[in-house]
C-alpha cells in the first residue's frame, strides 16, 4: 500500500512522531480518530474541547483539509460527515519514516548510512534489532 506523500509536507524534526509531520492539531485530530474512528465534526470537537478551546469552524475546516490532503476518509450519514483515518497508525508511521529516509539517502547516500549506524550503535538493543532486520532483509531477497 501506499500513501501519498505524507511526510515531505512540511518535516520538522524539533517535534516528536506524527507531530514532525503534522501540525499539532492535525496530530491531535489523528490521535483521536485512530482511538475512535468515525467521528462526526461535533465529536470530534467535544473530544479536543477536553483539552482546550476550540471553534466548531475551526474543527470543520481542520477535517475537511485532513480529508483534501488524503490523511482522513468521510461518509455521509444524514446531514453530517462521519471521519475516520485512512491508515492505520502504523501504514502511517511507517510511511512517514520510508518517506524521510528515502528523501535523505537519495540526497546524501553513505554519510546518511554511516551517521545512522551510529546512532543505532549508541545502543545495543537497537543495534541487535537492526542486525536481525538486514539479515531477513538478506534472507528473503535469496528465495
Amino acid at each position: 500500500m501506499k500513501i501519498s506523500k505524507i511526510a515531505l509536507r512540511g518535516f520538522s524534526p524539533a517535534h516528536r512522531g506524527i507531530k514532525q509531520v503534522l501540525g499539532k492539531l492535525e496530530a491531535e485530530v489523528m490521535q483521536i480518530l485512530w482511538q475512535q474512528p468515525g467521528q462526526a465534526v461535533s465529536e470530534v470537537e467535544a473530544l479536543l474541547r477536553r483539552k482546550r478551546e476550540i471553534a466548531r469552524t475551526t474543527v470543520m475546516t481542520t477535517l475537511d483539509r485532513m480529508h483534501s490532503k488524503g490523511y482522513l476518509t468521510r461518509e455521509k450519514q444524514g446531514k453530517a460527515f462521519v471521519y475516520s483515518p485512512r491508515y492505520s497508525r502504523v501504514d502511517f508511521e511507517r510511511e512517514m519514516a520510508q518517506e524521510v529516509l528515502g528523501a535523505l539517502l537519495g540526497g546524501l547516500g553513505e554519510p546518511l548510512l554511516s551517521t545512522f549506524v551510529e546512532l543505532v550503535g549508541e545502543d545495543d538493543g537497537n543495534l541487535d534489532r537492526l542486525e536481525a532486520l538486514i539479515k531477513a532483509r538478506r534472507e528473503g531477497k535469496k528465495r
